[in-house]
């Protein structure tokens, strides 16, 4: 994959790295960006106005659609998500130096809100259910993901989760997609390819899960298609701070 690398030394968090990802089974393109403040989207819009587009405001806070011709690029800030039919790089990578520079402090606790972007979690006794809310790796564009060979989980994303998993009993276990069998998997048809629905040791899932920016290997796991996680017995670290995620989250 073709990636961009944008360099800030501002201490030990999370770098931005751009990755266009194409989905052919979709039909489209898509550039993770970081989780934009209303600040960060309206530079965003005045870059894009001064390149030749329209913009406007999408249907709910936090999203814009900027047209230029043919062209149509949606972006939703709070995602962190720019989607077009057709490649953006070249309208949007330009302005992502302006964006990384923007201010943000520095070991303080994700707040509620921000926190809301990534996951929700419900509790009842010891059980646990874990809704993430990637940006890519989620149902239809999950389905496609699979089927192109691709992952799209972003670095930010499974920093996120492994934080959330890292005080869990190594004996508990998650309900993924793996590449690869393992005992008491079944198999998953995708297309061309064949996946696993298997149940796998959290350790094990974590090191072997696969990120936009790893490579494709055989024994790479994958989030479940719904994104939800069901946990039992575990505990589940919510303390996330700002530096965790860097340059890739604004919020």
């Amino acid at each position: 994959m073709i990636y961009i690398m944008f360099c800030w030394s501002r201490g030990p968090m999370l770098r931005y790295r751009l990755h266009p990802v194409h989905v052919p089974s979709l039909g489209r393109h898509f550039l993770p960006l970081p989780k934009l403040d209303e600040a960060q989207l309206a530079g965003l819009s005045s870059h894009l106005e001064a390149r030749g587009f329209k913009v406007r405001r999408g249907g709910r806070k936090g999203r814009v659609v900027a047209v230029k011709g043919a062209q149509r690029i949606a972006v939703d800030g709070a995602l962190g998500l720019a989607s077009s039919s057709a490649d953006m790089l070249d309208a949007l990578a330009p302005a992502i130096p302006h964006l990384l520079a923007s201010p943000r402090g520095a070991g303080v606790r994700l707040t509620a809100d921000a926190a809301l972007r990534y996951f929700s979690l419900k509790r009842s006794g010891t059980s646990a259910v874990l809704q993430l809310f990637p940006r890519l790796e989620s149902l239809r564009t999950w389905t496609c993901l699979r089927r192109d060979g691709l992952s799209g989980l972003t670095p930010d994303e499974a920093a996120v989760l492994r934080h959330l998993l890292r005080k869990a009993s190594p004996l508990s276990l998650i309900e993924c997609v793996t590449d690869g069998p393992r005992q008491g998997s079944s198999p998953l048809q995708i297309g061309t390819n064949l996946f696993h629905r298997s149940a796998v040791p959290v350790a094990e899932f974590l090191s072997s899960l696969r990120t936009i920016d790893s490579g494709d290997e055989d024994s790479a796991s994958y989030l479940p298609r719904g994104s939800v996680i069901a946990l039992r017995g575990t505990r589940i670290d919510t303390s996330l701070e700002a530096d965790e995620l860097g340059d890739w989250c604004y919020l």
